[in-house]
């Protein structure tokens, strides 16, 4: 049994329970907002690489091949960098654990993917292929072939079948 000083506070308690129940049950739900907020120097900074000075390095195991890294440490975590290959260097068969998106900037580089054919990337031309996709490919022009790639995950590459 309710004693007579608990009963009005109960009542109140429970009218408001009803009145947000009803509430919630009338009211149509939107996905809660939060505020922008500008990222801090840490989290993002500009970032310019000027292609004509370099630092180019050669490409591990492929002789015609340079790259520059652009953004990112391709050692960790997402990167972003330029390559070059000399006019007819072919780059075997092999893959990698990200997912790669491919730009090129000039020349154009017969790129193979398997399952999916040979594409002539050229400048301003996309390829994208999911981790574990096995290319290869080569430099096609009479002139250097230069690409712009974005791997999602640390870099890694392994020799394809």
């Amino acid at each position: 049994m309710i004693t007579h000083h608990l009963a009005r506070p109960l009542r109140y308690v429970a009218l408001t329970v009803l009145t947000l129940a009803a509430a919630c049950s009338t009211t149509p739900r939107q996905a809660p907002t939060t505020a922008a907020t500008a990222p801090g120097p840490a989290a993002d900074s500009i970032v310019f690489r000027a292609a004509s000075t370099g630092p180019w390095s050669p490409c591990e195991g492929l002789p015609g091949c340079t790259v520059l890294p652009v953004r990112g440490d391709a050692k960790t975590g997402p990167s972003e960098a330029l390559f070059t290959l000399t006019a007819g260097t072919e780059f075997g068969k092999h893959w990698h654990t990200s997912p790669e998106h491919v730009v090129g900037v000039s020349g154009t580089i017969e790129w193979n993917v398997e399952g999916s054919g040979a594409h002539q990337v050229g400048a301003g031309d996309y390829l994208y292929y999911p981790g574990h996709a096995v290319h290869w490919g080569k430099c096609a022009s009479t002139t250097d072939c230069v690409y712009y790639v974005l791997d999602d995950q640390p870099y890694d590459i392994h020799q394809g079948e």
